[in-house]
């Protein structure tokens, strides 16, 4: 612990002396601004570097150039936050065309710049996107998804199964980049929290942890999407019932997570609930469809994990 003296300047003005290491750490100067943080009794003082600091890795080694491997392992790096990363091996330029076509599922990833011996891609920083945002866009694909289904799963057997496939793989890949960039923006929020701002870091976490229910949400869906149309129309006419209440639920769960009211999460909480019930009793009465029944019960399960995320972000906010 350091302690420093208060010096009065120009009769109404106080002002303490920072340690020269802490500057020469942030290599700050004379003129630079700082900020300045208060919580509670304490008074942080952060170096206002933001996004002017550029995060970079240097790989020497991509452990494998296998084309699924490439995918998961640029999709790590790019959730953590990173701009830029230098692959620096011998002969990693005859892979560039796989590495390029990959960079292409993640938004703002690109490849700057390419030799035999060395690979830099770069990722934009897109000013216009936060994480609500996305969340947002992903609630949206999700609504799409479920639209698509709802309108043809009363047809015998669409004609144009093969279109309607392709729509739901489009959804799948948009969903899939949005998640990642959603991580990403969430980790890159979290690099610039101090102490003075728990209530932000809870908001990061509660909204990664809803990226993350909307991203299983959405697999299961595609997981629904493949088997559908295997299964008699009765059965498809009871789950396009619970399809249309799960949409509802849908919107719900978006509008109790950014609205922070608590009527209106307690009603979506209780919405699900209800839902989850009659799925349930229809599951014990008619095991017909049971497959697609336990499907829409996992997503129930993961709405009221929304509800409960979205409960405890009011009653903080409740309190602040």
């Amino acid at each position: 612990m350091k302690i420093r003296k208060l010096q009065l300047v120009g009769g109404s003005s106080y002002m303490i002396s920072l340690p020269k290491n802490w500057i020469s750490k942030y290599k700050l100067k004379q003129g630079d601004e700082v900020i300045l943080r208060e919580f509670d009794d304490l008074i942080v003082i952060q170096p206002q570097i933001g996004e002017k600091e550029e995060i970079k890795v240097e790989i020497k080694e991509v452990p494998s150039f296998d084309k699924k491997f490439l995918k998961r392992f640029f999709g790590s790096i790019y959730s953590l936050g990173v701009d830029k990363i230098v692959i620096e091996q011998e002969g990693v330029g005859r892979h560039i065309t796989d590495i390029s076509e990959i960079s292409h599922h993640f938004i703002g990833m690109e490849v700057l710049d390419c030799t035999n011996d060395c690979i830099i891609l770069h990722i934009f920083t897109i000013p216009d996107f936060d994480v609500v945002t996305i969340i947002r866009r992903m609630f949206q694909i999700l609504s799409g998804l479920m639209a698509e289904i709802e309108t043809n799963l009363l047809l015998e057997k669409p004609k144009d199964m093969d279109v309607i496939k392709s729509r739901i793989l489009r959804y799948e890949d948009d969903f899939d980049r949005l998640y990642l960039l959603a991580v990403r923006l969430v980790n890159r929020g979290m690099k610039k929290i101090t102490i003075s701002e728990w209530d932000e870091l809870r908001f990061m976490l509660g909204s990664r942890m809803i990226a993350k229910f909307y991203e299983e949400i959405a697999d299961i869906m595609f997981i629904l999407s493949r088997y559908l149309w295997d299964f008699d129309l009765d059965v498809r006419k009871e789950v396009h019932e619970f399809m249309m209440e799960l949409d509802t639920a849908f919107r719900k769960s978006f509008e109790s997570f950014i609205k922070s009211d608590m009527r209106t999460t307690e009603e979506y909480i209780s919405f699900v609930e209800k839902l989850s019930e009659k799925i349930q009793k229809s599951i014990d009465s008619n095991p017909e469809g049971t497959i697609l029944k336990e499907l829409l019960l996992q997503i129930c399960r993961m709405l009221e994990s929304i509800g409960e995320i979205s409960f405890n972000k009011t009653v903080r906010e409740m309190f602040r």
